[in-house]
């Protein structure tokens, strides 16, 4: 939300805790390329938040990454070998992992729709 309090995001998003267990595997390209499992922290249209681990520290700001699949809960295993943007990272010395927010870079409309939904129905 900004200073004002209006909600800026254009998409809305479902919100997501640990305990959820929504679940996903994304790719690094590059050179280190390795696929990592995370929990999803958020989902919209727009794209993801997860949980990355403090090792994956040279994750950065514009970086195309890839999301492989979301593995659970299973009305989301229609996402997959899908783009993704790293938009912002939080990396703050107190917390254990790394938070990072990322924009779908090519979603088809289908998928669009059926998070859409999904959001709409949580």
């Amino acid at each position: 939300m900004d200073q004002s309090g209006m909600e800026r995001r254009q998409c809305k998003r479902a919100y997501f805790t640990i305990e959820d267990g929504v679940f996903a595997v994304l790719e690094l390209p590059g050179p280190d390329k390795m696929s990592v499992s995370t929990n999803l922290l958020s989902l919209s249209e727009g794209g993801v938040s997860f949980i990355a681990h403090k090792e994956m520290r040279n994750i950065e700001q514009g970086q195309q990454l890839l999301l492989v699949r979301v593995f659970e809960p299973e009305p989301l295993s229609f996402i997959h070998q899908i783009p993704i943007q790293v938009r912002h990272i939080i990396n703050e010395d107190d917390m254990p992992h790394l938070v990072c927010g990322c924009q779908f870079t090519e979603l088809g409309d289908d998928a669009r729709l059926r998070i859409r939904e999904f959001v709409a129905t949580t």
